[in-house]
């Protein structure tokens, strides 16, 4: 008999349990041995995803799950069908089944709290709490009663003898689980995505070798400019990246401090890809702070890596923010981070590795044995997620063959500090690793003499109102840029500042805007920088321009926040030297008008006045404004929290508690074509859809009138007015809460 595994649904038949299992297997052992390859404990690593997905879908074999799968209703499956696989699993006895079992059973409602299944006794990994068709007495009786038949049914399906697994020692950490379950989703989401018309696209090789002679090209072509300056600048530039090309690769966890303008973007790219040739890796991972616009980033990679006849968007993919979801229909919009080269966000990046959930997870092996450069380090994660997040990396460079850069040009050496490591009972002191600095302390000192004098930050000393920051704004040189707290400030100053200058003299940018509307804008503002008769005009933005992006203004005011924030608004004035005098301003915002303040900005605006108090507005000061920002907010209390809730594996209290942004968002797509497309039953591809949306929290979802798009569940439409200035900042202004100051958008 021909069983099934998943009904016929949306045109396509319906798939047999012996294709979807056994390539399902195939795949997941492919991707488990291509992430652990010459690594530590590859074998039971290989072993356990090959177990917990041969029989994670066990249970559908029960006779009434099959009538329902044999007739395309819809309906759910009558009996909860992971259970018998993870019984099963369990009962073989292994440490490789064992954590088998649990990936099991994690691969629909995520990896649990350990603590929390130990503490059911037992009923422990069988069913769960929420009655029904989950109730761990019923799922248990049901299991024990016809588990025997599902074995014979699925052996006889996969025509095999039963599988004994090896007794191989296996005892992974939570990120090697987090990895292995990821394995396993991949595969069986991939899978099921095939059988459904929308098989996964094979990505193209890195190819280090090549794609560093083309990068060697690429800089080789640049320009040198046309004045002293900007000649040496670009000849500080060519010897940034030259010692970086040739720096040691041996070392797999590297800190490079370079400053702003020095050339990090393809300096440390010809490092990584140095460290790939030398290590075997498989890709390389550009992070970036997680409100950065990372397009700038994606342009120069796909101009300087993309070898002849390949996809530039197949080579250097970008993931702006979250598509992931669960839904069959819905799952080939995710992202996968197959690409050679990934550009993605500090949100995406570390909460992946924090998370539990399977989707999320699905592309979690993509990281093992990868080159990973972690740009602007410092604007990258909240002091108190950084120990934890530490913890990570250096597992990933020990036990998963990854290369490590963490770069900024206003570095803050956490791991330098007591107060980020935990302080667990009957526990040794940690061993303080220091990374390997990338380039030597004379060619850093060369690079760092022009930025000393290159910009003057100053701080004015009182509370200014809306009225008062447009006067203070426009009485800066032009052209100036503005940088606030929250989308909401940015949005009603840029609003304000249009009424009162004109709309001419006024560009906004931030993450009320859709990337494709970012990347028009940007566009545009490089234009006007670069027209030196237009002088009058004033950018309003969030801290997504801050870092990494090639933007030069002639003065700046930033709404009071951190000394890296306020360092890094530096790098985006005079950033090439062209003045001989420039300033930087910092100021404190009366909350009226529409403006909002941030309350994660206190602790870094009150170390921030500590530091101008003391004349200690410079880039060396920058770990020392950490430490002091970490004794105000008493992030030790939280380092331990989340490292004994990693240790005891207590997956959903680290996933709920490692929130780069602390929000939980919803993807909306905004007005146009491409919404109108969709809703009309286009079927979108997952980079078309992340140029036409934007992350909005779930909780606004009835404030804004968010509406489902039933063909793709997880998404929804934005119905009310958006546009190309301040996004969707439009419509929401004009919602009441917005106006009568109840609700803060960030």
């Amino acid at each position: 008999m021909d069983w099934l595994a998943h009904s016929a649904k949306g045109g396509y038949p319906a798939q047999t349990y012996a294709d979807h299992v056994g390539c399902a297997v195939s795949t997941a052992c492919c991707i488990a041995a291509e992430a652990s390859h010459d690594l530590p404990q590859s074998a039971p690593f290989v072993e356990t995803v090959g177990l917990g997905t041969e029989f994670h879908d066990l249970g559908k074999l029960d006779e009434d799950n099959q009538s329902v799968l044999a007739s395309p209703t819809g309906k759910a499956l009558p009996h909860e069908h992971v259970d018998a696989g993870t019984k099963h699993l369990f009962g073989l006895g292994t440490d490789t089944s064992k954590f088998a079992g649990m990936l099991a059973y994690a691969h629909h409602r995520g990896l649990p709290d350990v603590p929390d299944q130990k503490a059911r006794g037992a009923t422990a990994w069988r069913g769960d709490e929420k009655g029904g068709r989950f109730d761990p007495t019923a799922v248990i009786a049901r299991t024990s009663t016809h588990l025997g038949d599902y074995l014979h049914r699925h052996h006889e399906a996969l025509a095999r003898s039963p599988t004994i697994p090896n007794a191989l020692t296996f005892k992974p950490a939570a990120l090697d689980l987090r990895m292995a379950l990821g394995c396993l989703v991949d595969a069986d989401h991939s899978d099921t995505a095939r059988n459904y018309g929308a098989p996964p696209i094979a990505a193209p090789l890195l190819q280090a070798e090549a794609r560093l002679a083309a990068l060697d090209a690429y800089v080789a072509a640049l320009k040198f400019g046309d004045t002293t300056r900007e000649a040496e600048r670009a000849e500080n530039r060519r010897a940034h990246y030259a010692a970086c090309r040739a720096a040691d690769t041996a070392a797999a966890l590297v800190e490079c401090d370079s400053p702003v303008g020095s050339g990090k973007t393809t300096a440390v790219m010809a490092h990584l890809l140095r460290a790939a040739q030398a290590k075997n890796l498989r890709r390389a991972f550009v992070v970036q702070p997680f409100t950065n616009i990372i397009d700038q980033s994606v342009d120069t990679y796909r101009k300087a890596l993309v070898l002849p006849n390949e996809i530039a968007d197949q080579v250097i993919a970008a993931h702006h923010h979250k598509t992931d979801f669960t839904n069959p229909l819905t799952r080939a919009l995710t992202t996968r981070w197959h690409a050679p080269v990934v550009v993605t966000t500090a949100v995406q990046f570390f909460e992946t590795l924090a998370s539990n959930h399977p989707a999320n997870l699905r592309k979690l092996h993509q990281v093992a044995r990868s080159a990973i450069f972690i740009d602007e380090a410092h604007a990258a994660l909240p002091a108190h997620l950084w120990p934890l997040a530490w913890q990570w990396l250096r597992r990933l460079v020990d036990h998963w063959g990854c290369h490590i850069v963490l770069a900024s040009g206003s570095l803050a050496r956490f791991w330098m500090l007591d107060e980020f490591y935990p302080r667990l009972k009957d526990a040794p002191p940690p061993r303080k690793r220091l990374p390997t600095p990338l380039v030597g302390t004379a060619l850093r000192a060369q690079l760092g003499v022009s930025e000393t004098h290159r910009i003057r930050y100053r701080q004015h000393h009182d509370a200014l109102d809306l009225d008062a920051l447009l006067d203070f704004l426009t009485a800066r040189p032009g052209p100036r840029i503005a940088v606030f707290n929250t989308v909401q400030t940015a949005a009603v100053v840029a609003r304000a500042l249009a009424v009162k200058s004109g709309r001419g003299k006024v560009e906004h940018l931030s993450t009320a805007l859709t990337p494709h509307d970012r990347e028009k804008t940007l566009a545009r503002i490089k234009a006007r920088l670069a027209d030196k008769d237009d002088q009058d005009w004033t950018l309003v933005a969030t801290s997504l321009v801050e870092a990494g992006v090639d933007l030069s203004f002639r003065s700046g005011v930033r709404e009071a926040a951190s000394l890296a924030s306020l360092l890094q608004l530096g790098g985006r004035v005079n950033r090439h030297n062209e003045y001989d005098e420039a300033e930087v301003w910092s100021v404190t915002l009366r909350q009226r008008a529409g403006i909002r303040q941030n309350p994660a900005m206190r602790a870094s605006a009150s170390t921030l006045e500590k530091l101008f108090k003391r004349d200690r507005v410079t880039p060396d000061a920058c770990t020392e404004a950490l430490k002091l920002e970490v004794r105000e907010q008493g992030n030790p209390e939280q380092v331990d929290t989340l490292f004994n809730m990693e240790s005891a594996k207590q997956f959903v209290s680290v996933a709920d508690n490692f929130k780069v942004i602390a929000s939980d968002t919803v993807t909306v797509l905004m007005p146009g074509s491409f919404l109108d497309a969709i809703q009309d039953g286009a079927r979108p591809d997952w980079k078309s859809l992340q140029s036409h949306c934007v992350q909005i929290w779930a909780t606004k979802k009835i404030d804004f009138g968010l509406a489902p798009i039933d063909a793709y569940p997880g998404l929804f439409a934005w119905n009310l007015a958006y546009d190309d200035f301040i996004g969707y900042m439009a419509g929401a202004l004009d919602v009441c809460a917005v106006k009568s100051g109840k609700t803060l958008i960030v």
